[in-house]
């Protein structure tokens, strides 16, 4: 007996947010904080009381981030709402963004050139 294919039932796939990655600026502020005081994902979840999908989804792009959670983040992190914003908008240097620009302009430099800097950096 031949199925008819317009009488299958086709599985319509949900449309999820954390099926989506937006990486923000918020998102990647968030994660620098919690790496610079040295805590786990699996560490700060239940400290803010909510799942490690959730800790993760946020650093990640996968969740849309509310104002709320990122003062549960920043109150475990020990870093102010106002502190954050200055970081987001330029007013306070994240020290990663300059370790990471340093690293590629490392990365570009010509062998003898890296030999200098290796030497300076020795001395301090």
């Amino acid at each position: 007996m031949k199925k008819d294919a317009s009488k299958l039932k086709t599985k319509k796939k949900k449309n999820r947010r954390s099926d989506k990655k937006i990486m923000t600026k918020e998102a990647s502020l968030l994660k620098y904080m919690r790496e610079s005081r040295h805590l786990s994902m699996r560490r700060v979840a239940p400290i803010i009381g909510c799942s490690e999908a959730t800790v993760n989804h946020s650093e990640n792009g996968r969740r849309d981030i509310d104002e709320k959670l990122i003062k549960s983040f920043l109150k475990v992190y020990g870093y102010s709402y106002e502190e954050f914003k200055q970081m987001l908008e330029g007013e306070i240097e994240v020290p990663e963004h300059l370790r990471s620009e340093c690293v590629d302009i490392i990365n570009r430099l010509a062998e003898n050139k890296l030999k200098m800097v290796k030497a300076f950096l020795v001395t301090l």
